[in-house]
């Protein structure tokens, strides 16, 4: 039952039933019966080992967790705001929070639910009149927080193709203009350029394969997506809203699945790569590159994010490590900062570039706690 769930459903609900069936393949059957050897009652544990302590200008950093009001909240992503607010959100519940960053002190709203639907937000966005932006993955809408009046506003998108309570919008970007960017988790028709106000559909750019992020330039000419979807599970795109070009790239052989990411200051998008790497998609030599972290835990660990700072620098928590890389790619130099719990269970990073050093934001999507990484040098 455990194989089951985990293979065919994945982090999402079992209200709807997976459309390849329940019934394990000879494949999966065998994964239960090598788990049940290695992890059964008649196996044992290999001499445990420890990891040398860090040293040097890993050492140079201070970590400090805010817990939040609750634990079994899924925590998933996070993003400032211009007064040193930082907004979480709940996978799994219909809370939402704000952590004064000054204070310490945690303010939840509740959102409106939606008839029949699961509860549970994904992406928060915080725009330039400081208006919150959600995705409500499960019900399918498009959620806007105005933190002044404490008003909620819910913009349902419809959608034919995928049933409630089954991913709808996960990952979306909030563009300068104010459209909405998403190829609302892998429908038919690549990505969607979106109203706001209204939900509806104003421009659609297809594509091979499927998006799992969707990024937008800070100048509002590019969308970028990773792919780990794709027919090999190795590509990553750029679109140039301007022209309506779409540019694909992949790894090669090896797939990097690149999943969530960032724009450095140079217009190169950056995701986290499933297979333990960094992925950088540089559109100007149209290549995409990927760089292996001097982890203790690598390859054996992967990044669901990697986010750039003002200095072009990627941050990035490994997903089933302890550790949070710092990446320079011009020198091609790491900085490897170890987290005081077991796992850096990162989904999304917020960097605030208004600090020097910048500082690094993120919420730990297994535990009730924010973690704000304060890099020394």
């Amino acid at each position: 039952m455990l194989v089951q769930r985990m293979l065919h459903h994945g982090g999402g609900p079992i209200i709807n039933p997976d459309k390849r069936g329940t019934a394990l393949t000879e494949e999966e059957a065998s994964v239960v019966k090598w788990l049940a050897k290695v992890r059964g009652p008649e196996s044992a544990d290999e001499p445990m080992l420890f990891f040398p302590r860090p040293r040097g200008a890993s050492t140079r950093v201070v970590v400090t967790e805010f817990e939040l009001p609750r634990v079994l909240i899924a925590a998933h992503d996070v993003a400032g705001d211009a007064k040193g607010n930082i907004w979480y959100t709940s996978h799994m519940t219909n809370h939402i929070g704000r952590l004064d960053s000054h204070t310490g002190i945690v303010t939840e709203y509740e959102i409106p639910p939606t008839a029949d639907a699961m509860p549970g937000t994904h992406r928060v966005q915080v725009d330039k009149k400081g208006i919150v932006w959600l995705s409500e993955n499960w019900a399918h809408n498009l959620t806007s927080l105005d933190p002044e009046t404490g008003k909620f506003t819910q913009v349902h998108l419809e959608r034919s193709d995928v049933p409630l309570n089954s991913p709808g919008l996960g990952n979306m970007e909030v563009a300068p203009d104010g459209f909405v960017w998403s190829n609302m988790n892998g429908s038919a028709g690549g990505v969607k350029k979106i109203d706001a106000k209204t939900g509806k559909v104003v421009a659609q750019f297809p594509f091979d394969g499927a998006s799992y992020d969707s990024l937008v330039s800070a100048d509002g000419n590019f969308w970028a997506g990773g792919s780990p979807g794709g027919p090999a599970g190795n590509y990553a795109e750029i679109l140039d809203i301007r022209t309506g070009e779409m540019l694909q790239l992949n790894t090669g052989l090896r797939p990097s699945a690149p999943k969530r990411g960032g724009f450095d200051p140079y217009g190169n998008a950056w995701f986290g790569g499933t297979n333990g790497t960094l992925v950088e998609l540089d559109a100007k030599a149209r290549q995409l590159r990927e760089y292996w972290p001097p982890t203790p835990f690598a390859p054996y660990t992967d990044f669901y994010d990697a986010m750039p700072d003002k200095n072009g620098e990627v941050w990035a928590g490994e997903m089933h490590g302890r550790d949070v890389v710092r990446f320079d790619p011009h020198t091609e130099r790491w900085r490897v900062y170890e987290m005081p719990e077991p796992y850096a269970h990162d989904r999304r990073t917020w960097v605030d570039n208004s600090t020097s050093p910048v500082s690094v934001w993120f919420v730990d999507n297994s535990g009730g706690y924010m973690v704000r990484i304060q890099p020394l040098e």
